[in-house]
């Protein structure tokens, strides 16, 4: 699933080769894709510059003329950037046409989303969401996280998933963050003292930039895999030695995830 590394990497890839280009023609495949109704949508988009592109938590923005195309991944959707006479994937649902190129919005499991915001209307849009702070902004404090989390007797693997604390933390980054900190993922997140919660947001910064080195852990623009995933830590290394203590890695579900974790190292 793409997660904030992913998103981020897709937002800067794309920023490089869409700003300032004026979206041509716009093709949906599949209505459901799109909160618009489809030709609302198209008529909305279609002759419209691409401004600026940005990134909210997990959500990448096109800021438009007038409006603002907001997409959310979800499970599998990604991004491909082809030539124009390019055939269609049969996962394509979406497709923009610009000068030279086009952008074909793929998404096999057909959980993400597009929606066309007035500039109006983007800051209630993101105030709905409940939204937390993103990881480099400087009012993510250990005194931010003891305030958040005091009322909360659950795991820390729970609250670091929960988009209303930090926002952009998935499951791969959750498992990677808390390793780095030394805590077990099980711990009551209300026991943490601000010390261990600095560790996080440290730890949480360190991963993030170390996975955007790599391009993250999922097909970018050009349709090759970020290479992240041979660096991680714990996550998806069930039965396979701790790199620092060569204790077996652990798996096990916490609120419903599957989460991996040195017994040794996160006590």
């Amino acid at each position: 699933m793409p997660e904030l590394v992913e998103v981020e990497t897709a937002k800067r890839d794309l920023s490089k080769i869409i700003e300032n280009k004026r979206i041509n023609k716009v093709e949906v495949f599949l209505d459901k894709i799109v909160y618009n109704k489809k030709q609302e949508f198209i008529k909305t988009i279609e002759n419209q510059k691409i401004l600026k592109v940005k990134r909210r938590g997990k959500w990448l923005l096109f800021e438009l003329d007038n409006n603002y195309l907001i997409i959310h991944f979800r499970m599998e959707g990604r991004f491909y950037l082809l030539p124009l006479d390019a055939s269609k994937d049969k996962h394509d649902y979406v497709i923009f046409y610009f000068d030279r190129f086009s952008l074909h919005y793929n998404d096999p499991r057909l959980f993400g989303k597009m929606e066309v915001i007035s500039k109006d209307n983007i800051f209630k849009f993101f105030e709905d969401k409940n939204l937390g702070l993103e990881y480099d902004d400087k009012n993510l404090t250990s005194k931010y996280l003891k305030d958040k989390f005091k009322t909360h007797h659950t795991a820390i693997k729970k609250l670091l998933l929960d988009q209303s604390f930090i926002t952009g933390i998935g499951n791969i980054y959750a498992d990677e963050i808390l390793f780095e900190s030394k805590i077990n993922p099980k711990t009551f997140a209300d026991k943490i003292g601000k010390n261990k919660l600095q560790e996080i947001i440290e730890n949480t910064k360190i991963v993030f930039e170390r996975s955007l080195k790599y391009k993250g852990t999922y097909p970018n623009i050009d349709g090759k895999r970020g290479t992240f995933e041979k660096y991680l830590k714990v996550h998806k290394r069930e039965n396979e030695p701790c790199y620092e203590c060569g204790t077996l890695i652990k798996k096990e579900k916490i609120g419903g995830r599957g989460t991996y974790y040195c017994p040794n190292c996160q006590k």
